[in-house]
């Protein structure tokens, strides 16, 4: 599924849209060290951890976006690095487990 499909449907604050990529599946966690164990490439990472270690992690998973959820403050490091490596970054006032049911289900449904 396309990302702006996505950014469309849940409603997310687009922080930094760098591609349209498409979507293959996702992940939702805050330990690091989890995402990298779990992570799969191409997919959308939902997160309330919005630091420069965030982009680091996607980097070296090949994730395409991430979702900063409760409204969490993004510092402009941040978004700048994100910029700098092409890493979508997006926002929501919803929390982890809302936004997680909303992408889940349109996953499910086109697959």
């Amino acid at each position: 599924m396309r990302l702006s499909k996505i950014i469309d449907k849940c409603k997310l604050e687009k922080i930094a849209v760098c591609s349209d990529c498409e979507i293959e599946t996702g992940y939702c966690g805050d330990l690091m060290s989890n995402v990298m164990a779990h992570a799969a490439q191409n997919c959308i990472w939902v997160t309330i951890q919005a630091h420069k270690n965030s982009i680091a992690v996607a980097l070296i998973k090949d994730i395409r976006a991430i979702i900063f959820t409760n409204n969490v403050q993004v510092e402009p490091e941040v978004i700048e690095k994100a910029k700098e490596e092409k890493i979508n970054l997006l926002r929501t006032g919803k929390d982890s487990f809302a936004i997680c049911g909303e992408i889940y289900g349109m996953l499910e449904v086109k697959n």
